[in-house]
């Protein structure tokens, strides 16, 4: 991930663009990892969670959460 980054980076100051440390997160799921994602030479801030087009994954057990809410909500009858 950090090579991503750094080459998003990269492309970025060719265009003029910078990376806004301070407005960046860093969402972490299932991940193995724990090396910390850089950008210009400081670390990013990590979050537990996030919402993205409604959907709100976790760092614990990803996606699976929200899908299980999801489908509990869709099978509450409805009252008219």
């Amino acid at each position: 991930m950090q090579e991503k980054t750094k080459m998003v980076e990269e492309n970025s100051s060719r265009l003029g663009l910078t990376i806004k440390r301070w407005k960046s997160k860093v969402f972490k799921t299932n991940a193995y990892n724990n090396t910390p994602i850089t950008v210009q030479g400081e670390a990013l801030g990590e979050v537990d969670s996030l919402t993205y087009l409604g959907s709100n994954p976790d760092n614990q057990a990803g996606t699976d959460a929200d899908v299980r809410i999801r489908i509990g909500n869709n099978e509450q009858p409805s009252i008219r």
